[in-house]
């Protein structure tokens, strides 16, 4: 091989490999990814084998594109590391079990609903109620819970609390 064919080959190589990061760079804002915390975690014991449980989270959308809710799902992590699955209770149902048991404390943030938007480069702090099938016995020595929330178009956000 001659000089200049290196030469010029090593270059080329250097702006595709610039082109391709470039390209990754700016479409970054294009890629839903997002974030989240979990808060605060209250729960109410409903009948001697049901609780209901109140999710405080922060929500983050770090993306240019917004992020819209198709479904949400949770689970509760057993001490022997086995799984429950919630039921997600309908925001205005919350809205009724807060007036009812008092002792929850006071509603901080709104609840998070099917197909509510959180625009892009948003932060936000909402609430889920969810309803767990187990004595408050076994709720109490839970190992942790588990929400996920789903972008319509595909990306899940998985939090975790104890």
């Amino acid at each position: 091989m001659s000089k200049p064919f290196t030469i010029g080959f090593g270059i080329a190589a250097v702006l595709i490999a610039f082109l391709i990061w470039r390209g990754f760079v700016e479409t970054k804002g294009n890629h839903l990814e997002p974030t989240g915390k979990i808060g605060k975690i209250r729960a109410e014991k409903v009948d001697d084998n049901e609780m209901i449980v109140i999710v405080d989270f922060n929500l983050r959308n770090d993306a240019d594109i917004e992020m819209v809710v198709r479904g949400m799902e949770a689970d509760l992590t057993m001490a022997d590391g086995s799984t429950v699955k919630g039921s997600i209770i309908a925001a205005p149902d919350l809205d009724n079990f807060f007036r009812f048991y008092p002792n929850i404390g006071e509603k901080f943030n709104p609840p998070l609903k099917m197909r509510d938007a959180l625009a892009g480069h948003q932060n936000t702090d909402r609430m889920v109620g969810i309803r767990f099938d187990v004595p408050e016995d076994v709720w109490l020595k839970r190992k942790g819970i588990s929400l996920r929330i789903e972008d319509k178009t595909g990306p899940i956000t998985e939090l975790q609390g104890k």
